[in-house]
């Protein structure tokens, strides 16, 4: 149907539990995030992926570092990289 799996699979989700809850109000709902993830796929196919990625391993990719941060880096870790 032109949107990424997961998305798509959440989608039917909420389409099934508004049915079952008679939550007919969500439909419209809906029909808006199936149109905004549609635009979105065909944005980029992988973003969905991306961002359940990132929310997973959100402390790792952190935009500002906090020393804290460094601190729980066992030693050495990241010795070799190129800078």
């Amino acid at each position: 149907m032109g949107v990424e799996k997961s998305s798509f699979g959440g989608l039917v989700f909420g389409a099934v539990f508004s049915l079952v809850a008679q939550a007919f109000w969500a439909y419209p709902l809906l029909i808006i995030l199936f149109v905004l993830a549609r635009w979105v796929t065909k944005k980029d196919d992988q973003f969905v992926g991306v961002l359940l990625k990132y929310l997973n391993e959100e402390h790792v990719y952190d935009a500002l570092p906090r020393p804290s941060d460094f601190q729980k880096r066992p030693k050495g870790w990241g010795k070799g990289l190129p800078r």
